[in-house]
């Protein structure tokens, strides 16, 4: 949800023809736009659109070197991929999505202008990457939390489960029949099964046993 708010965001901003995210993937071949506010850019995360590292396209060379690319002027930038999604791009800017030295993605920024950036949009351009990049790192150490979290609950139930386990394995099974006046322990199989009521034992969220009321 945080990545097309940012594109969008962006977009509104500045009112850029098209602004995309692209992360890379696990194995860091491909470039895989993850968000995108225009209607071409959403064609492509329809049909999961991604570009080669270090191959055709200035989100190729970005993703591939680490450094921003600009392209004032389209049609004259050897790097420039043609994309027949966003046929009105005159001027593109790509810069790198950073997480210390290692790149995680870029942000891809086009304008229907051909000399659209100027020194200071590439200079406000460049911060926003840097807070992207950040915001990515603070969801995905978030995500991480969370998992690493979920495994030691999941861990600790189940040790929680084999030792209440052992515990009822060496214990007998008592039960105990009210008579009006006075409660007496009798043998768990000499409770009557007709009627019977059960309620799980609960603790901390590990189910340790059952009461029986008949």
């Amino acid at each position: 949800a945080l990545l097309p708010q940012i594109a969008d965001t962006i977009s509104d901003q500045f009112g850029f023809y098209h602004v995309g995210i692209f992360l890379l993937d696990s194995h860091r071949e491909y470039a895989i736009l993850a968000a995108a506010n225009s209607e071409g850019g959403k064609r492509m995360l329809n049909r999961n659109h991604r570009l080669l590292v270090g191959g055709t396209g200035i989100v190729g060379f970005v993703t591939n070197s680490g450094q921003p690319r600009v392209a004032l002027d389209v049609g004259m930038d050897a790097a420039f991929f043609n994309n027949p999604d966003l046929p009105e791009t005159h001027s593109e800017i790509a810069l790198p999505l950073l997480i210390g030295m290692e790149v995680i993605g870029a942000l891809d920024v086009q304008s229907t202008e051909t000399n659209a950036f100027s020194q200071e949009d590439v200079s406000i351009l460049s911060t926003l990457a840097d807070q992207v990049s950040i915001a990515i790192q603070n969801a995905r150490s978030y995500q991480k939390s969370r998992e690493a979290l979920n495994q030691a609950e999941a861990a600790s139930m189940q040790m929680s489960e084999q030792q209440w386990g052992r515990f009822f394995a060496d214990q007998p099974a008592n039960g105990y029949v009210f008579d009006g006046i006075d409660a007496k322990d009798i043998k768990f199989s000499g409770i009557p099964s007709n009627n019977t009521y059960t309620v799980p034992l609960i603790l901390r969220g590990t189910k340790i046993g059952t009461l029986k009321l008949n």
